[in-house]
């Protein structure tokens, strides 16, 4: 069974209104206290359905909030200009608000280099672009559109890979380029973004590359969404696991302190 095949299954989950998706998307705002008054937002609006509805989100968001906050888009070409990406400046003309579009030559540099994880290095690359560029147009906050299936991913890599049970933090500070990232969709499954992607025909632009489909995370998907037939509940389970970690298990090495990063593992 291919990737596309699995990901266009039904999900076991009922649908979710536009309202539903609203109420989820203000919930990991104030629970994670991602917005604050005054903020100046940028979105990475990357050519995908899941940044389109984030950005989607936000500004209806900023429209009826208590609290003052504006928001732009910036997007990172990786293709150095190669392909089109007029469809998105068409989007974001349509909410009125400002974009940026950074080409870079990423799909360049991963050809010719030797790294051993393609997809780490393509992230740390655009998420350094997003970081410095917004810092330098005077934002507070880049904002990302990883959903709650990006999460849950996520977690399973670190485990599996890594021996760690942890993933992206739904709020941090980025100390060298000095803006928070946030990730407001953390809630959201894929299956409703999917669905109101389509149902709001969002124009997108295919900055895919050729690493995506044989990539771990591509591997992973396949995987949750099988064990989802047999655990509908595994997405919502892992969340709560992340959101209240039990530290006394009694399984902790006692000769070795915790060690508190302020790196981000990069999905």
């Amino acid at each position: 069974m291919t990737l596309e095949q699995v990901t266009d299954m039904t999900e076991t989950e009922r649908p979710l209104s536009g309202k539903k998706l609203a109420r989820l998307i203000g919930r990991a705002v104030g629970d994670f206290s991602m917005i604050r008054d005054g903020d100046k937002i940028t979105v990475g609006l990357s050519g995908g359905k899941d940044s389109a509805f984030l950005l989607h989100s936000l500004c209806g968001l900023r429209d009826r909030s208590p609290i003052s906050f504006t928001v732009r888009a910036l997007t990172v070409d990786p293709t150095d200009g190669a392909r089109d990406a007029s469809p998105l400046e068409e989007l974001t003309r349509s909410y009125g608000i400002a974009h940026r579009i950074v080409r870079y030559p990423i799909f360049e540099i991963l050809e010719k280099s030797a790294a051993s994880s393609p997809c780490s290095l393509c992230a740390n690359l655009r998420r350094g672009i997003l970081a410095t560029t917004a810092a330098g147009e005077g934002c507070t906050t880049l904002a990302l559109g990883h959903h709650r299936d990006d999460v849950v991913e996520t977690a399973f890599l670190n485990l599996m890979y890594e021996g760690r049970f942890r993933c992206f933090s739904p709020n941090m500070f980025m100390t060298r380029s000095k803006v928070r990232v946030i990730r407001p969709l953390v809630y959201v499954p894929e299956s409703a973004i999917k669905e109101q992607a389509e149902k709001l025909a969002f124009p997108m632009v295919n900055f895919c590359c050729g690493y995506e489909s044989s990539s771990m995370r591509a591997y992973v998907k396949v995987m949750l969404r099988r064990i989802s037939r047999k655990t509908p509940y595994l997405h919502n389970n892992v969340l709560h696991a992340l959101k209240n970690p039990d530290t006394d298990c009694g399984w902790r090495d006692s000769r070795r302190p915790n060690k508190v990063s302020t790196e981000e593992v990069e999905p």
